[in-house]
């Protein structure tokens, strides 16, 4: 896809940003696409954007393999963190029970019961950035996040991409210290989070 033919299938809308609707191979079907530019006041297709969609295009099998481990982590993480209502029985863990509850037997079911609603494509920042938003089978919306052709990380929908920047598991880091129980430590990092660009 080169940024000529791009600039013919994208509409400018009056938010600042460009939609269109394509084929994504990794996934084998049409969805729909947003182009976020760097100036909103004077959108344009440039040649990192279209970089970035030809990279998104490239994605393949051991691509939606790396995706599919996210939500299996995302699943997971959600399961011990959250209360869904499940009766855990005496030889389960938490974690078990929400996996029986919800017909998860492992990371292929819960790429087979998430749904991908959008593709953001980010000229907005240093690095090429590209979000999945995806509806997850734990009921969360999350961005699977694409940094310069590669899938590092998944986060909450409204992630800032920047916290990315220097660290492609950032959120994943967050996590696990949300997971070891040290609430003061996930406290005072997710309070930074706000603050920190």
């Amino acid at each position: 896809m080169h940024q000529d033919e791009l600039a013919t299938l994208i509409r400018w809308c009056d938010d600042g940003c460009g939609h269109f609707e394509l084929l994504l191979p990794m996934v084998g079907q049409t969805v729909a696409f947003t182009a976020i530019p760097a100036d909103r006041s004077a959108p344009a297709v440039t040649e990192r954007m279209a970089q970035t969609l030809r990279e998104t295009l490239a994605l393949g099998h051991d691509d939606l393999l790396k995706i599919e481990a996210l939500l299996w982590e995302e699943c997971r993480f959600a399961f011990e963190t959250g209360d869904y209502g499940i009766d855990v029985r005496p030889e389960e863990t938490r974690v078990d029970a929400h996996l029986r509850a919800f017909e998860l037997a492992g990371p292929r079911d819960a790429l087979r019961k998430a749904q991908l609603l959008q593709v953001y494509i980010h000229d907005d920042s240093v690095s090429r950035f590209v979000c999945l938003e995806t509806d997850t089978v734990s009921g969360n919306r999350i961005c699977v996040i694409i940094k310069n052709g590669r899938i590092v990380d998944f986060d909450d929908s409204a992630t800032l991409l920047n916290w990315f920047e220097n660290e492609d598991r950032y959120a994943h880091k967050r996590r696990q210290v949300i997971l070891s129980g040290n609430f003061v430590a996930a406290s005072v990092e997710i309070g930074s989070f706000a603050t920190t660009p």
